[in-house]
């Protein structure tokens, strides 16, 4: 590997002028601060990655193994989003219970079975001990130390993936 650099946009500058080599059978660990490049360089090292700077050259018979040590996000949804991906079900019931609260202002209303539905999605979530969900992720991404909620996915480093 010579002259290695990985640009991520708009202008964030992970990897500069890196060159590296191994000797055949060589076991390789990558230290340092979250954000430092050691994921994008592994990728790069395993071919995963080909939108770089520089020149890398394999030996012939020579083959990598790559684990991804940060789960595979969806670069459009922010921090939030995904958290709530989590918690998916518990989501859908509390916007459920909203959709049947609106309901109650169309002049065609049928209120008993709004009501019957509204009693159900509350009995629910009040199982669930739902009322309160946005505090406890909230919470939970304080306590996992995750980026702040509206950060989009797409920026996030292996590190702060890994969190999230």
């Amino acid at each position: 590997m010579w002259g290695v650099s990985k640009t991520y946009k708009p202008n964030r500058q992970v990897l500069h002028d890196i060159n590296l080599s191994f000797f055949y059978g060589a076991k390789i660990g990558v230290l340092g601060l979250n954000g430092a490049g050691k994921s994008t360089l592994l990728r790069i090292i395993a071919g995963l990655d080909t939108d770089y700077q520089g020149t890398i050259e394999v030996q012939k018979g020579i083959t990598f193994g790559y684990l991804p040590q940060e789960p595979e996000l969806d670069p459009s949804k922010t921090v939030r989003e995904i958290v709530e991906e989590g918690a998916a079900e518990t989501v859908a019931l509390l916007k459920a219970y909203e959709a049947v609260s609106a309901r109650y202002a169309e002049p065609d209303a049928d209120y008993d079975a709004l009501m019957a539905e509204q009693a159900r999605l509350q009995e629910e979530i009040d199982r669930l001990g739902a009322w309160d969900l946005d505090s406890r992720l909230e919470m939970a991404m304080d306590a996992l130390r995750c980026p702040p909620a509206e950060t989009p996915a797409g920026v996030l480093s292996g590190g702060e993936r890994r969190r999230v």
